[in-house]
């Protein structure tokens, strides 16, 4: 396994996805432990690599957790697909700290903006960036964790300073 494992996630295949950020790469592995391949983001320059998920189409969705966000498809072969977040002219797309990520089953992608307070919906198939209506009394302070589980229709939002877990139902995206 590769220096600073930062994200972790699993495919559709079970694999394990690894975001290695001091070593500036994503990799993958099976199950069982096999070595599936590695991607070098400097390569695209896609720096650090702080988590990634898979698409259904086999492309990595890597978030980049710097002061100036962005979020990036990578295909399988290495290769840039395209960016989101910066340069945006729109304040909805201009990410800070983005963190962890999600997909839902039609591709879109939800991102933590941590140092925004927020959570946002990029539609995959037009590229468009919403900030999603999430009821919390106090509001969501420093997100850092997501996972979406479709089946319940709930998010699950981890903050960092906030030290908690927050349920959201009904999150059928």
């Amino acid at each position: 396994m590769a220096r600073c494992p930062a994200g972790l996630s699993v495919n559709s295949e079970h694999n394990l996805i690894v975001a290695c950020c001091v070593a500036n790469k994503l990799q993958e592995y099976t199950t069982h432990g096999s070595f599936v391949r590695e991607i070098c983001m400097q390569a695209v320059r896609v720096t650090p690599p702080y988590h990634a998920i898979q698409l259904s189409t086999g492309d990595y969705v890597v978030s980049q957790c710097k002061s100036q966000g962005e979020v990036s498809v990578v295909g399988v072969d290495g290769q840039l697909v395209r960016s989101y977040g910066q340069p945006q002219t729109s304040d909805v797309g201009k990410m800070v700290h983005p963190t962890s990520l999600a997909v839902t089953k039609n591709d879109d992608i939800l991102v933590a903006d941590e140092l925004n307070n927020r959570i946002l919906l990029i539609n995959s198939s037009v590229g468009s960036i919403q900030e999603l209506a999430l009821s919390v009394d106090d509001g969501i302070r420093f997100p850092t964790g997501l996972c979406l589980d479709e089946l319940r229709g709930r998010l699950y939002v981890g903050e960092w300073n906030g030290e908690r877990v927050l349920v959201f139902d009904d999150a059928h995206l």
